[in-house]
Formats: C-alpha cells, sequence, structure tokens
C-alpha cells in the first residue's frame, strides 16, 4: 500500500487597490482544536510578495516548476496577541502603488518556530487593482 503526505500552506489570494493601505489580520489555532489559539511566542515571521519565476531544473524539456523570484514588497509582521495566535500583515500605500496591476504577484507567510522548523503556512496569487 502507498502511503502519501502532503504538507501545503493555506491558499488565499490577496486583491487590493495600488496606493491604498493594506492590512490583513491572521489567527492560528492549535492543530486538531481550532478553538485553541495557537501560542507563537518566540516564533519569528517573514511575509513576502513576489514574481514568480519559472525554473526548469534540468535545463532541458524535462518538466519545472515556478519558484520565488524577485520580490516586489516585504510585509511589516505585527503581533496583535502572540500568546492568542494573533499578528497582522501590512504594506503601506507608498508600497502598493508600486505594485502593477499587469504583474502576476504571488505572496507568501512563513514563521520559525522556537526549535527552529521554518514552515510557509500562507500563500497565494497578490492582485493590485487600479482605483
Amino acid at each position: 500500500m502507498a502511503v502519501s503526505f502532503l504538507q501545503e500552506p493555506a491558499e488565499m489570494a490577496i486583491v487590493f487597490v495600488g496606493g491604498d493601505e493594506l492590512n490583513v489580520g491572521l489567527a492560528f489555532s492549535t492543530p486538531g482544536t481550532p478553538a485553541t489559539p495557537l501560542d507563537l511566542t518566540g516564533y519569528t515571521f517573514e511575509a513576502k510578495v513576489f514574481v514568480p519565476q519559472f525554473a526548469n531544473p534540468d535545463g532541458g524539456l524535462g518538466s519545472g516548476g515556478y519558484t520565488i523570484g524577485t520580490t516586489a514588497a516585504t510585509f511589516t509582521v505585527s503581533p496583535v496577541s502572540l500568546s492568542g495566535g494573533t499578528l497582522s500583515i501590512g504594506l503601506t500605500e507608498t508600497q502598493t502603488v508600486a505594485l502593477s496591476a499587469a504583474t502576476g504577484y504571488r505572496w507568501f507567510f512563513r514563521w520559525s518556530t522556537p526549535a527552529g522548523v521554518t514552515r510557509t503556512i500562507v500563500s497565494g496569487t497578490f492582485t493590485a487593482r487600479i482605483p
């Protein structure tokens, strides 16, 4: 019997108007007990918007995939209540106005636990709209 395991981040699309401030609240719970907040004390966080880049690892006609290309913006990560599992990520008006509605961006949010385990928790498309 074949057993497989898939570990992927939750998918969350973000659509915003260029030139507007953007703040997204995130709340995390303990796996298996959604009513219990996940204590994020001691964790470190990273959240970025990037331009995906196609990569073909064998350099030929074989299969390839997308990787993180150029970073277009870096979110400010602000704790709301780390012990309560809540924080927010944000971009300023200056950062969002610099993002093009013609570019197919993606974004990610990842953390490193106090034990040093790094996981990408949420990612998705990131779409600028013209006001």
